[in-house]
């Protein structure tokens, strides 16, 4: 099922958090702040579409407070879904590098037993 296999895959990214949902076609997970410091999420998720090619909505566009959260749709196909996720974990990967957060989001995940996740199809 196409909820379940996003919202595991998007639990397992490092600093990454959603509720799984109940009725909905769509997630809101949220970033870390600590493990992803971002001002500015409509500029952040326009350098995610730039470098990825998978769309996504920032929280404030959806008058979310904090440039903390995101919207992702689970209704593509498992195959889809499996591409997107794991191109949005390698980007994510990418910032926690850049910005100096991988190490605390090693062990901020040690300490919650996430583990990378790369599901394959």
């Amino acid at each position: 099922m196409q909820r379940d296999l996003a919202w595991e895959m998007i639990n397992a990214i490092p600093g990454v958090s959603c509720v799984k949902p109940q009725g909905a076609l769509y997630m809101f997970p949220r970033l870390d702040p600590e493990i992803y410091p971002i001002t500015n999420d409509q500029e952040f998720f326009l350098e995610v579409l730039q470098e990825t090619k998978v769309m996504l909505v920032q929280g404030t566009g959806f008058n979310w407070p904090h440039p903390d959260h995101f919207r992702i749709v689970f209704l593509p196909h498992e195959a889809d879904l499996r591409e997107a996720i794991n191109r949005l974990a390698d980007f994510l990967a990418k910032y926690r590098q850049r910005h100096g957060t991988d190490k605390l989001a090693a062990s901020k995940a040690a300490g919650k037993g996430k583990a990378k996740l790369h599901v394959a199809a």
